[in-house]
């Protein structure tokens, strides 16, 4: 403050006015006044001289310390002019004289004092950056400013601050943050996955069914089957996956290719309880089995309706047994046939209009005296004579067998050999004039042995089961199949060749063509799980649909209702070996991978096969599911 200036010159001057005469005074100045020469102002200032030769103001102090501070100081104040300012001339005089320097010792803090600056009762501590305060004693905080101008983060330190990038970027200068291209920065940064470039970081890319791994810096394929994307069987492959249904139970994949379907149209299984389905057993024994025991003796007659589109199989069996007289009553080759055999003696007589045509005929066998008559819808076609009866006596008891559907004996005890497996229907019976209630009642209570109300002429695959054969197909140059459809499914084996657990050749339906990635209805022809030939087509228009396959070396040419299909092109793929031994399965394929081919589900709908020119009859397979209709198949619902 100016106190110290008011204080030194005022106790000066009081001093010189209350206390010195004129020769005292200029004896201790011992100089004259300078006071107006031309050079004074450019001397150094000194405060005796000064407040003595010429008016004691704070101008005079100022030219003493050249600054404000030292003028103001209060340490002169303080320590002299209090002291000494009314006292002794002497002692003010000397005490100013002897204000010590301020900077020793340096009161100033080392680590941000530049040096400590003298002010003739105070100091002046010049900072280093990074310091403040009056003794430099203080960190300035620059990161409090604008964030010390720092791009990113601001990072104080004692003294001192310095700037830092998050990662991913680089510090450009002092402050500025710039992304670091990791991708052409960093050496096999993602090793054999794609690098791309992202602001402040990177990213590793893999294609699609494939994960990075950090580790290894690899892309490795994601088995996406361990998180059950698949509705039923998954098949993990690379980079991808492969859904697969189990169309042995009706079902197919559905358009996401994970879910599974069921399928589009529906055969009118509607059942009549009162009629008796004969081919329920592909093994030919009997569907029925009577025994009749009367106390006297009747002719035996037997009258039934019958409807069928079977060629060939036995309808009924009546007598004793093998070694006894007997008479079978068939069909073969559309015609109605009898066997019959008397003791040694052994007949076969067929005769008749075709009774195979799909309609009801009332048929009727009657013993009459010494001859049997058949009648056909009433009109007598045969007329037999016999010498002997079909009625055995067993203690008293006149007794006869009866069983419908086949023999109770080998096939090969026939006089005539007949397949005895035989797709028909029968409704109305009488049995020696009678009509046996305990039969109606046993086929009310089992669907399987009653007819479908409504049938047209063709084999009935029911989505379940198949029928196969293993006879050789001939010529082992080429093969050729023809097959008839009427499909209720859009999904499904028709025919396929198959070696232990390999399905070399496969004709098939599909919603999905795995070649083509495409949702359409097709007609694939496949070697294993490769499609070689393929057709798009309506298969829930409830039509029927002729396919043409031509199998010869590499050649495989597919055809539909008369129009050529697609031959896919397939690089080494090995041809059909049509001289190997192969079992054919119609309708289906057994229990082998899924993966063996494209198609596993099981037919459903009506289906007739030909193979090189040959009617495949279902009766002649070597096994065929009691399910499958032979010769017989429902109508489709219209508009389900």
């Amino acid at each position: 403050t100016s106190i110290g200036y008011y204080t030194y010159c005022t106790s000066l001057l009081l001093s010189e006015y209350l206390s010195l005469s004129p020769e005292e005074a200029s004896q201790f100045l011992r100089r004259h006044k300078r006071a107006n020469q031309v050079f004074e102002e450019t001397k150094q200032g000194h405060l005796e001289r000064e407040c003595v030769e010429e008016k004691c103001t704070k101008e005079e102090a100022r030219e003493v310390f050249e600054n404000d501070p030292e003028t103001d100081s209060p340490l002169v104040s303080s320590a002299c002019v209090e002291q000494f300012g009314e006292k002794k001339k002497g002692d003010l005089v000397t005490c100013v004289h002897n204000i010590p320097n301020q900077c020793s010792p340096n009161p100033c803090n080392h680590k941000g004092t530049v040096r400590c600056e003298d002010k003739k009762g105070d100091f002046q501590c010049h900072c280093f950056t990074g310091w403040a305060g009056l003794k430099c004693e203080e960190d300035v905080n620059e990161c409090n400013k604008d964030n010390g101008r720092c791009d990113h983060e601001c990072n104080n330190s004692i003294g001192s601050y310095h700037c830092s990038c998050r990662d991913g970027y680089s510090l450009s200068g002092h402050h500025s943050c710039l992304d670091v291209n990791e991708c052409t920065d960093v050496p096999n940064v993602c090793g054999t996955a794609q690098c791309k470039n992202l602001i402040g970081s990177y990213e590793c890319l893999c294609e699609v069914g494939y994960v990075y791994n950090n580790e290894t810096k690899t892309c490795e394929d994601v088995d996406e089957c361990e998180s059950h994307v698949c509705g039923e069987e998954c098949v993990n492959t690379p980079g991808s996956f492969r859904c697969f249904c189990d169309g042995r139970q009706g079902k197919k994949l559905g358009q996401d290719m994970k879910s599974c379907e069921v399928p589009c149209l529906a055969p009118d299984m509607k059942r009549n309880s009162r009629s008796l389905y004969l081919g329920r057993m592909f093994s030919g024994i009997p569907v029925v089995k009577l025994r009749f025991r009367r106390r006297v003796h009747t002719g035996f007659t037997a009258e039934f309706d019958l409807r069928t589109y079977d060629s060939e199989g036995v309808i009924f069996f009546a007598g004793g047994h093998l070694n006894s007289s007997w008479i079978v009553l068939a069909i073969h080759h559309g015609k109605l046939e009898l066997q019959l055999k008397y003791g040694a003696v052994s007949r076969v007589t067929s005769s008749g209009p075709l009774v195979n045509d799909g309609q009801w005929h009332k048929i009727s066998v009657e013993e009459q005296g010494r001859s049997l008559v058949i009648k056909i819808d009433k009109e007598a076609v045969m007329k037999i004579a016999v010498n002997g009866d079909l009625f055995t006596l067993k203690k008293g008891m006149h007794e006869l067998n009866l069983t419908v559907g086949g023999v109770p004996f080998k096939e090969d005890g026939l006089v005539n050999k007949v397949n005895p497996r035989l797709d028909a229907c029968m409704r109305d019976w009488h049995w020696l004039t009678g009509e046996d209630t305990s039969i109606q009642e046993t086929i009310r209570n089992n669907e399987r042995m009653q007819c479908y109300s409504s049938e047209n002429h063709s084999s009935f695959y029911p989505g379940h089961g198949f029928a196969y054969f293993n006879h050789s197909h001939g010529d082992t140059q080429m093969l050729s199949i023809q097959l008839t459809i009427r499909p209720t499914s859009t999904i499904g084996v028709l025919l396929a060749l198959v070696r232990q657990d390999h399905v070399p050749l496969s004709i098939s339906l599909s919603t999905y063509h795995s070649g083509k990635k495409e949702w359409a209805e097709h007609i694939l022809v496949s070697f294993g799980d490769v499609i070689v030939a393929s057709t798009p087509v309506d298969l829930c228009d409830s039509e029927i649909h002729t396919i043409n396959v031509t199998v010869s070396g590499n050649s495989t040419i597919l055809e539909v209702d008369g129009q050529l299909g697609l031959t896919e092109p397939v690089e080494h793929l090995e041809s059909l070996d049509l001289s190997s031994s192969y079992s054919t399965f119609i309708g289906g394929i057994p229990d082998v991978s899924l993966v063996s081919t494209p198609v596993s589900a099981f037919y459903t709908g009506c289906m007739d096969v030909m193979v090189n020119g040959q009617l495949l009859d279902l009766d002649e397979a070597q096994h065929k599911h009691n399910d499958i209709r032979s010769h017989a198949c429902p109508l489709v619902v219209l508009g389900n």
